[in-house]
């Protein structure tokens, strides 16, 4: 059935320190642009920088033949914390070609101000991730991992400032809802949930348009 719905984005890329360049992600890529996507989330789990821009100039050289660009993601539990490592890694790549995906919940976790956006070129943001949080950050970064993973809010019932980051972000900005939910919410069905996720984020969009 023709829905007239695309993919956009795909995930996840690992930069460790054992990254290679093999058939798994090579058949990941392929796939990735068979469905029409033009994006790949791509996580930092190497404290080496120079090996991680090294791999990460291989990754976006080899995605480009496909149509896709690599987006570096921080989380605050990983070696790519925060809006200020992603640059630094694009950097030292040598490369420009390569995004810094926005994730809502991400960065006010890693204690980002608005402000750092005002950085970030316009050619480095290609999408970002819209859902909400409590407004105060976990203690343990257990709860901080398993918060981002399986327990996030939808949109205007958590304490995240989301009109303050959609409003900081460029008006045009494709954005992807990234909302995985626990308890009555996570066991609606999907058509229900997307469409939940949907109407709740109609009016952070509407304030960026």
């Amino acid at each position: 059935m023709e829905t007239g719905i695309r993919v956009s984005d795909v995930d996840i890329v690992r930069l460790t320190p054992g990254f290679t360049l093999d058939d798994r992600l090579q058949r990941f890529m392929e796939t990735a642009a068979r469905l029409g996507a033009g994006q790949v989330l791509v996580a930092g789990n190497d404290d080496n920088l120079q090996r991680s821009a090294d791999n990460l100039a291989i990754l976006a050289a080899a995605g480009r033949p496909f149509g896709l660009t690599m987006n570096l993601e921080p989380m605050p539990w990983t070696q790519l914390r925060n809006i200020a490592a992603a640059q630094a890694l694009i950097a030292a790549s040598g490369r420009e070609d390569i995004g810094i995906l926005v994730d809502a919940l991400h960065f006010w976790r890693a204690g980002e101000s608005l402000a750092a956006l005002s950085s970030l070129p316009a050619h480095h943001l290609n999408y970002m991730q819209l859902c909400d949080g409590a407004a105060q950050r976990p203690e343990s970064e257990q709860e901080l991992i398993r918060q981002a993973r399986s327990a996030r809010n939808v949109p205007g019932e958590g304490g995240l400032d989301l009109h303050g980051l959609m409003s900081a972000l460029p008006a045009t900005l494709p954005v992807s809802l990234e909302v995985p939910l626990d308890g009555e919410q996570g066991a609606l069905p999907p058509l229900q949930r997307a469409q939940l996720l949907f109407d709740a984020a109609q009016p952070y969009l509407r304030a960026c348009a």
